[in-house]
């Protein structure tokens, strides 16, 4: 299985929580910043802020440095991590040139945190237009399930159906929009063996 796929929906995952992404935008804001003032500054627990950055560093959006007693996060994305650099980016575009809110953030987010849904979302980019029943065949999924995850995508604006078929819309918002650009075209579509719970 290709690293991508599971890599940017758990990423997403960490991501779609208001208060990791309070966090990520403090170190946005303050680049170099020891986590008890992230800690302070936020109102956060400082055991809970900690949690949350080294949660966000894990993913490659975070880089730490320990000095003394101290570590200190800067928005810096890990090389390694092929969708860090552009997802931080898209979050920066988001908080402070787009002007949205964490919530609204992780609504959008929230599309991606699952592999069925970046399957399904790669499907459609390689399609104009296709019927539930051809998605739930080449994802090898339940049709239930595949109901369950169009009607998902459908609320985060991702998805539109027209005469029975489905198609992507336009993004209007640079998380999705980044986040749909790092689903290649050639990404693997997992299989209901690796993932049992689609069924």
């Amino acid at each position: 299985m290709r690293d991508l796929q599971p890599s940017l929906w758990r990423t997403c995952r960490i991501l779609a929580n208001v208060s990791r992404i309070r966090c990520l935008k403090c170190v946005m804001e303050q680049p170099a910043s020891k986590v008890g003032t992230i800690a302070q500054d936020l109102g956060l627990p400082l055991h809970y802020a900690s949690q949350y950055l080294r949660a966000l560093q894990a993913r490659g959006l975070l880089e730490a440095t320990r000095q003394s007693r101290w570590v200190y996060y800067a928005p810096t994305p890990d090389p390694l991590v092929p969708s860090a650099k552009p997802l931080l980016d898209a979050m920066r575009t988001a908080l402070f040139d787009e002007g949205r809110s964490e919530r609204q953030i992780v609504h959008d987010l929230t599309a991606f945190t699952h592999p069925l849904r970046l399957a399904i979302l790669d499907c459609l980019r390689r399609r104009k237009s296709v019927t539930a029943e051809t998605l739930a065949a080449l994802t090898r999924v339940s049709q239930p399930a595949m109901s369950r995850h169009l009607a998902k995508l459908q609320k985060r604006d991702l998805v539109v159906r027209n005469k029975g078929r489905w198609a992507l819309k336009p993004c209007t918002h640079q998380p999705a929009r980044t986040l749909l650009a790092c689903i290649t075209s050639n990404a693997h579509t997992p299989s209901r063996k690796e993932f049992p719970q689609w069924a």
